[in-house]
């Protein structure tokens, strides 16, 4: 049983992210966000990806995320954010979930997923 708590409350969140990691897009399913960074379900090919890019220190490389946050009538907000890997952990044969930071978000960016986070229902 995992008894980590976040650091940040976090929020359920669906939709899909878009990973660009060497000139390559992945996507992936969104699960929940906070300020901090967004967990991410994804399949086995973003992960092997992921892992041909690895440092010497076997850290997973940064790649740019970039994902839509729910909005009122058809206005959608795009935010886009340059990320690290926190963790990765295999849920399935093909199933991955991914940890997320954010590294380099907009001053905008931040903003709207501020207002978000602080009223996800009114969004």
């Amino acid at each position: 049983m995992n008894n980590e708590k976040p650091n940040y409350p976090r929020v359920n969140l669906c939709g899909e992210a878009n990973i660009r990691l060497a000139g390559i897009v992945r996507n992936g399913t969104l699960m929940n966000l906070s300020p901090s960074g967004i967990q991410l379900e994804c399949r086995h090919q973003l992960i092997e990806q992921l892992t041909k890019f690895k440092s010497e220190a076997g850290l997973f490389p940064d790649f740019e995320l970039e994902f839509s946050l729910p909005a009122q009538g058809s206005c959608t907000r795009k935010i886009k954010s340059t990320c690290t890997v926190s963790y990765c952990r295999r849920q399935r044969q093909d199933s991955y979930h991914l940890g997320v930071n954010f590294q380099a978000l907009a001053e905008q960016d931040e903003k709207q997923l501020s207002e978000y986070l602080r009223d996800p229902i009114a969004a």
